[in-house]
């Protein structure tokens, strides 16, 4: 069946339209309204061509059914945007490197271990743009302990992301911040050294379920991940979030995505899309 066969045979039909926002919301909070019905339309209909499958029906109902486990969470990966770059909004970074040499460097310099998490890493280069980060601010700490931990709820792009492998296009930031020391040349692609790979640890993780760690970090980067979700789960998930934040710590979120009263969840705003935890929010009613 061709591409245009699919499309004159069936558009997607509210009850497929239902079904798929379900299991979206289900199975990663992500709220779908009627309005997003053709954007489904348009991240799923490669998918339905790809598996065989000749209808957005018999593609639901194997979606609902015990044998389509492993589909659903393909589902949720062609639904969202995996999209991300070296650097990206350099403001944040900026914070960073200010909260590493102005308020950590003491701190790891007397052998405290520095724990920051990328939630949403995607392909990688936030969690790589973290680590190098932190070894340019942190390089001369004798005995420096870090860890880094890189989730995504796509295990596809985690797998990528492990690599730490990228083209000259996608590496482009990286000559323009001075940072190929961190790196290394292999024909036409830049990798990551392993010293800076070792810093990370990769897992794949869904925000709206249950986290199985109870570390607390010293920065914390989830962007874009917020514009998935309702009012109720965005709340929900900044009350996890500033849970698993130092008191002094900071939260950096995406573009389009602000905490309306952060003071709710023990935290204050300290710039573009950034906050800083300033209590322990033990009270609030959003904490894990």
């Amino acid at each position: 069946m061709t591409v245009m066969e699919l499309q004159d045979q069936q558009e997607i039909s509210d009850e497929n339209f239902r079904i798929i926002a379900g299991i979206a919301k289900t199975s990663a909070g992500i709220s779908l309204s009627d309005k997003k019905k053709s954007l489904v339309y348009s991240r799923i209909s490669r998918r339905v061509r790809q598996e065989g499958f000749g209808s957005f029906d018999e593609y639901c109902d194997f979606l609902v059914s015990g044998a389509g486990v492993d589909e659903r969470n393909h589902l949720v990966s062609a639904l969202t945007t995996n999209v991300t770059s070296f650097y990206r909004e350099k403001h944040h970074f900026a914070y960073l490197e200010h909260l590493l040499r102005q308020k950590l460097y003491s701190r790891v310099e007397r052998g405290e271990e520095l724990r920051i998490w990328s939630a949403a890493c995607s392909s990688g280069e936030e969690a790589y743009s973290i680590a190098m980060t932190v070894m340019k601010c942190l390089s001369a700490v004798s005995g420096l302990k870090s860890k880094i931990l890189a989730t995504d709820i796509d295990a596809d792009i985690l797998g990528q992301a492990k690599l730490g492998s990228y083209n000259s296009v996608e590496a482009e930031a990286l000559f323009e911040a001075g940072v190929l020391s961190f790196c290394r040349l292999e024909r036409n692609r830049v990798v990551m050294s392993e010293k800076i790979r070792d810093m990370i640890r990769f897992r794949r993780l869904n925000l709206v379920e249950p986290w199985p760690f109870s570390s607390r970090f010293h920065a914390i980067f989830c962007r874009n991940v917020a514009i998935y979700f309702d009012r109720e789960t965005q709340d929900r998930l900044w009350g996890n979030l500033s849970a698993r934040i130092f008191p002094g710590g900071e939260l950096y979120l995406g573009h389009s995505e602000r905490i309306a009263h952060p003071e709710r969840f023990g935290m204050e705003s300290i710039g573009y899309n950034a906050y800083r935890k300033v209590s322990s929010g033990e009270n609030s009613p959003w904490a894990i």
